[in-house]
């Protein structure tokens, strides 16, 4: 069979397609990032790549734009894998040489078909490694077994960075991440935030908690229809209306993922995302930002030129939105 590089960040993603790959003979190659993938694609030349959209170090795109221009890796086909992407999107993908785009969630059925198009039995070199010979001796129907006993299990439980050592530490530190912050947006240090840009932070309770979204976005019939949608189906959503108290929500709840408008009051979409990335607190924190006034295709590039994690086209219908949130960050 075929050797396949996954260039994917989503640990139960990589476990589910790695499974299903090596159930049908394939051998793997994993990397979550993409500078790492590109970089073992052209010193393993794979015969395909599964190509994630949305990483952490590089955009999807980027990424497959790299592989077309380096000869070595050239040839190998791309398949890309995403939860967003506009048709123009889409369009963008396919003219940048990848083969085909499939949207998350995925039928593994029609993944693996489209899969099958590039690679097919006999392709892989005859000489294989011991490893690889040991696990061909399972069958189709006992990897089939595996992949549901692991999936089945109960996911180990996720613990949450360790906190400060008491709250007025905590503070302290959002004060100066948030004096930093607004040098940039020239306002006064000194100038206290309004009751709204204000919201509590939780108890911590035991067990797993609920994935936090912050909406930073001052269209108010906008957040009170999302938060309602996304609250309904077990998302913790907390709304700032301007920048700087967007930046104070996310610095104090760690959210899971932010929505960022880019115009906004009292400092921009770009300048909240600039700072979110300046500290490691908030660096980590996936963002797709969103506008009404740009085409998908100005919005796409803006993505791409601010590192955010992907591009929401307002207005947009709520379940579209809980499709993507659920696709990337799960229920």
């Amino acid at each position: 069979m075929a050797w396949i590089l996954v260039i994917e960040d989503e640990p139960d993603q990589v476990k589910l397609i790695r499974l299903r790959l090596e159930a049908r003979g394939h051998r793997v190659l994993i990397s979550g990032k993409a500078k790492e993938g590109i970089e073992l694609a052209a010193r393993e030349k794979p015969d395909l790549i599964l190509l994630d959209m949305i990483l952490p170090d590089m955009h999807g795109l980027d990424a497959a734009i790299k592989l077309k221009q380096n000869p070595k890796t050239r040839p190998i086909p791309v398949i890309a894998i995403s939860a967003v992407g506009s048709p123009d999107f889409t369009k963008a993908c396919l003219q940048e040489g990848i083969v085909a785009y499939i949207r998350k969630p995925y039928n593994p059925r029609e993944l693996f078909k489209t899969i099958e198009k590039y690679v097919r039995p006999g392709e892989a070199p005859k000489v294989d490694k011991p490893k690889r010979a040991a696990a061909a001796e399972k069958s189709y129907r006992d990897k089939l077994s595996e992949i549901e006993k692991q999936f089945k299990q109960k996911p180990p439980a996720v613990h949450p960075p360790a906190r400060p050592k008491s709250e007025a530490q905590h503070e302290s530190n959002i004060d100066k991440m948030l004096k930093g912050a607004l040098a940039d947006f020239r306002i006064p240090a000194e100038k206290k935030l309004s009751a709204r840009a204000s919201t509590p932070v939780p108890a911590a309770e035991p067990g797993p908690r609920p994935k936090r979204i912050l909406i930073i976005d001052d269209d108010t019939s906008f957040g009170r229809v999302v938060s309602a949608r996304l609250a309904g189906h077990g998302y913790e959503v907390s709304h700032a209306l301007d920048g700087i108290s967007g930046l104070k929500q996310a610095f104090q709840r760690r959210p899971d993922l932010v929505l960022l408008n880019l115009i906004l009051p009292a400092g921009g979409g770009e300048t909240v995302l600039a700072n979110l990335r300046k500290y490691p607190e908030s660096g980590h924190i996936p963002v797709f930002v969103m506008s009404s006034l740009l085409s998908s295709k100005k919005l796409e590039e803006k993505t791409r030129e601010l590192g955010a994690q992907g591009f929401i086209s307002k207005p947009i219908d709520p379940e579209d939105l809980l499709y993507i949130i659920e696709s990337v960050i799960g229920g």
